[in-house]
C-alpha cells in the first residue's frame, strides 16, 4: 500500500534570504549614485597637495633670494704695463692694506729707470760744474772791482791832500796838476761803479742760470721718479682690507695700465641684495624689518634701499644688516631673506594656492568631510605671505582645500579623490 507524502513548506525567508543583501545592494547603489552624481573626474591623492583652514595670526611677509654684497667695495688696476710673474692673492683670500696680490715684470722699463738715473747724476754733476765756473768768474770780477775801488780810494787821498795845500795857499802843486788828479779820481769812480754792476749783473745772471738748471733738474728728477713709480707699480698691492673678490690673470698675461686686476670687499660693510618680484615690491618700504637666513644662521636687518628698476620682472631689494655679523657671513654669500610686512591678528588663513593673489577672488576645491569628493567653491583673499594667504569669504575654520596645481581638472565641478 502506498503512502502518501505530505510536501514540506519552506519558509519565506529561506526562500527570499537574497531579498535583504539585494535591497541593501540598491540602497547602497542609490546612496554612492546620489554621493557620486556629477563627479566627472578621478584624482590620485598622492598627486595633489591638501591644507586647512585655520585661525589665528597672520604674519604677512615677502620672500626673495640674492646674496650679500659689500657696501665699499674697490677696485684694483694695474697703473703700468708688464706680465705677470707671479699672482699671490686668489678669490677668497682676506688681505691688509698694502699687501702685494700680483707681480709683474717689464725689462724696457727697468732699462728705462737706469737710463733716467745716470741722465739725473750726470744733469746734477754739470750743474754743480757750472756752479764752480761761475762762481769762479764772480771771484774774478769782484777782484777787480776791489782793484777799482783801491784805486779809487788812493786817487781821491791824493785829491783831498791836494785840496788841503790849496786851501792854505801853498803853490807847492800846479793848477794843471790838481785837475789831472780831479780827473783821475773821477775816472777810477766810474771804473769802480762799472765793476760793482758787472758783479750785480754776474749774480743775478748767476741766479737766473741757477733757476733754469735747477728747474730742468727738477724736470729729469720728476721723469725719474715717474719711472720709479711705474717701477714699484709692477708690485700690485690692496689699496684696503678686505676679501678678494677675483682674480682672473694667469701667470704669462700682458696686462696694461689702468685694466682692472681684482676687487677688494669690506667684509665687515655687507648688505644682503635680495631680488623681490615686481607685484609684491610695492607693499615694501623702507625700514620694514627684515631676517636674512645664510642656511647656517640668521641675521636681523631692515630694508634700507629700494631699486627703481624692474629686471625680468624683479626689484633688488637691499637690507641693512644689524647687530654682529656670524663669521660663515662673506661677500656673495647666497641668502633667503624674509621681508615683515605687517601682522594680522585674529583671522582665517590658508596654504596659498598656486596662483592665488592678494585681494582677490578665485575658486578652490574643498574637500568633503569624508575627504573624497572636492569640489569648486568661490574664495575671496585678502593680504597674503610668501606660502599664506588671508581668507575673507568662501571657507571656515577646518575647511581643507586643494592648494596644489589644479590645471589638470581645473575645468571639473567635482572630483573623486583616490
Amino acid at each position: 500500500m502506498d503512502i502518501i507524502k505530505t510536501p514540506i513548506k519552506t519558509p519565506l525567508w529561506r526562500r527570499f534570504w537574497y531579498a535583504p543583501l539585494l535591497a541593501a545592494a540598491l540602497g547602497a547603489a542609490l546612496l554612492m549614485g546620489g554621493k557620486y552624481r556629477n563627479v566627472s573626474y578621478l584624482v590620485a591623492e598622492e598627486s595633489i597637495l591638501i591644507d586647512t583652514v585655520t585661525a589665528g595670526e597672520l604674519l604677512v611677509s615677502v620672500r626673495g633670494y640674492g646674496q650679500l654684497s659689500s657696501r665699499d667695495v674697490v677696485w684694483i688696476g694695474a697703473e703700468t704695463q708688464g706680465r705677470v710673474s707671479r699672482i699671490l692673492a686668489k678669490p677668497g683670500d682676506p688681505v691688509n692694506a698694502g699687501d702685494v696680490l700680483v707681480e709683474l715684470v717689464n725689462p724696457q722699463l727697468l732699462q728705462d729707470l737706469r737710463d733716467a738715473d745716470l741722465e739725473f747724476s750726470a744733469q746734477r754733476a754739470d750743474m754743480r760744474a757750472s756752479e764752480v765756473a761761475r762762481e769762479t768768474g764772480l771771484l774774478d770780477l769782484q777782484a777787480e772791482a776791489a782793484s777799482a775801488e783801491i784805486d779809487y780810494q788812493t786817487a781821491k787821498m791824493d785829491l783831498d791832500a791836494k785840496t788841503e795845500l790849496l786851501s792854505q795857499g801853498l803853490q807847492v802843486i800846479s793848477r794843471l796838476d790838481y785837475e789831472r788828479t780831479q780827473l783821475s779820481v773821477q775816472k777810477f769812480r766810474q771804473r769802480w761803479d762799472l765793476q760793482q754792476r758787472r758783479v750785480t749783473q754776474i749774480e743775478q745772471s748767476m741766479q737766473a742760470n741757477r733757476e733754469a738748471e735747477q728747474a730742468r733738474l727738477l724736470q729729469t728728477e720728476n721723469e725719474l721718479q715717474k719711472i720709479r713709480d711705474l717701477v714699484t707699480n709692477l708690485s700690485v698691492v690692496a689699496s684696503v682690507g678686505g676679501i678678494v673678490q677675483e682674480m682672473t690673470l694667469q701667470l704669462g698675461q700682458q696686462v696694461g695700465p689702468d685694466q682692472n686686476i681684482t676687487r677688494i670687499a669690506r667684509p665687515d660693510q655687507l648688505v644682503a641684495d635680495v631680488q623681490i618680484q615686481e607685484l609684491q615690491v610695492n607693499d615694501i618700504i623702507i625700514g620694514m624689518p627684515a631676517t636674512v637666513d645664510t642656511r647656517t644662521s640668521k641675521i636681523h636687518g631692515k630694508v634700507s634701499r629700494i631699486d627703481p628698476a624692474v629686471v625680468d620682472g624683479s626689484v633688488l631689494v637691499e637690507i641693512e644688516l644689524e647687530g654682529p655679523l656670524p663669521q660663515e657671513v662673506r661677500p656673495e654669500l647666497n641668502i633667503e631673506a624674509n621681508i615683515n610686512i605687517t601682522s594680522i591678528p585674529d583671522t582665517l588663513s590658508v596654504r596659498r594656492p598656486v596662483f592665488a593673489r592678494p585681494n582677490s577672488q578665485s575658486t578652490v576645491y574643498r574637500l568633503n568631510a569624508a575627504g573624497d569628493i572636492a569640489e569648486q567653491v568661490t574664495v575671496r583673499y585678502g593680504a597674503a605671505s610668501t606660502n599664506v594667504i588671508e581668507v575673507l569669504e568662501g571657507l571656515g575654520v577646518g575647511d581643507r582645500i586643494i592648494v596644489s596645481d589644479p590645471d589638470s581638472f581645473n575645468t571639473h565641478e567635482r572630483i573623486l579623490i583616490r
